[in-house]
């Protein structure tokens, strides 16, 4: 495609800490071939800050509980001053305002990237595209794509997989670790497994704690470290009051400094009942820590078993547990399979593959829609 670089207007609901706003900001911030702008459906988020610092227009919409009448006409006047030529929707809510105003502000081709396993398989991709108002689904594993295409409805030839990336560099400066371990109350000789992740059902902290309680029983050594917020944090918070070992875990809330927490780790946990492709593991990975993770959604084509870390079932904390208590039991083996992960990111799940899949993906849109016309 040549030209003027196309104008593409992202959709979300909010730049919260997050895996999928991670990748939206590094979609922006990593554009080369597009000019893109953000627009927030709420008040904009944490990260927001993030897009202005680097020079590219966000709005923060502020949308009303329940369906907002009034959120439509200012996401259509939003796109036309950009002058976006592509719609980018982020998960269902932005897709339902997104999509039409794409549509009004004078027929922008409408991108939708479902970012977990569940929003794939979920039908409205397919009701918006029977509609005429999509034109591209992107899932973030081959996983995703397959369930999009059976339980989603949605036509295989407008699917396509562009895995998460995120930038390797972030992980490269020195780190204190055991300044970190200090300032989080972990001792410096404990072995410490860790998760990142919003405090949320998919995530499954409870299976996690059962684990960890497992694994405390076998080391007195072991530490849980737990980093993210969310809506079960009063759940886990309780769940953490009754454990034995419960003077061993740290529940840390959000942090920013995500290659500092992950330093502290030795291994990093991931006890998902559902994924799309987990940003927090891609990082773990880039971070040189050995990985234990369920084995659903795109985890599997992550982590290579074995090599880069374990793959367990969902939902059996002993399974967990028993993983977790291998990787610990072998320090030159762990060490191992976190060189193995740094490398498999680099090569396969960067952010410059992702960015420039994406811009891609958006160019050939606009050229089929030239040589439509």
């Amino acid at each position: 495609m040549t030209g003027p670089p196309l104008r593409v207007l992202h959709v979300v609901e909010n730049l919260d800490v997050g895996g999928l706003e991670r990748v939206v900001v590094d979609l922006v911030r990593g554009a080369r071939a597009c000019e893109p702008a953000v627009a927030c459906l709420g008040d904009g988020g944490a990260l927001a800050d993030d897009v202005r610092g680097a020079g590219h227009p966000l709005r923060a919409l502020g949308r009303r509980r329940g369906v907002d009448w009034f959120l439509l006409p200012r996401l259509v006047r939003l796109a036309r001053r950009h002058g976006a030529r592509v719609v980018h929707c982020h998960n269902r809510g932005p897709l339902v305002y997104g999509a039409p105003a794409a549509r009004l502000a004078g027929g922008a081709r409408v991108v939708f990237t479902a970012h977990g396993a569940r929003t794939a398989g979920r039908p409205h991709a397919a009701r918006w595209r029977r509609l005429g108002l999509l034109d591209a689904v992107v899932c973030v594993s081959a996983d995703a794509a397959r369930i999009a295409t059976g339980a989603g409805g949605v036509d295989p030839r407008i699917v396509h997989v562009i895995p998460n990336g995120i930038d390797v560099t972030r992980f490269d400066a020195p780190v204190d670790r055991g300044e970190t371990r200090r300032r989080l109350g972990i001792p410096a000789t404990a072995v410490v497994a860790g998760i990142v992740a919003r405090l949320t059902r998919a995530k499954a902290h409870d299976v996690l704690l059962d684990a960890f309680e497992r694994v405390a029983s076998r080391r007195a050594d072991a530490w849980l470290l737990v980093v993210g917020d969310g809506e079960l944090r009063n759940a886990v918070e309780e769940r953490v009051r009754a454990m034995d070992a419960r003077e061993r875990v740290v529940l840390a809330g959000e942090r920013r400094d995500v290659p500092a927490v992950l330093a502290a780790m030795d291994v990093f946990v991931l006890s998902s009942v559902t994924e799309g492709l987990a940003v927090t593991l891609l990082e773990a990975m880039a971070a040189r820590r050995p990985v234990v993770a369920t084995r659903v959604g795109g985890n599997a084509e992550v982590v290579v078993d074995g090599e880069t870390g374990r793959l367990v079932r969902p939902s059996d904390p002993v399974a967990l547990a028993d993983a977790m208590l291998e990787v610990m039991a072998r320090p030159p083996a762990a060490e191992a399979m976190g060189r193995a992960g740094r490398a498999r990111v680099e090569a396969r799940f960067s952010t410059r593959a992702m960015v420039d899949a994406y811009e891609r993906l958006y160019a050939s849109l606009v050229d089929a829609e030239r040589t439509v016309r």
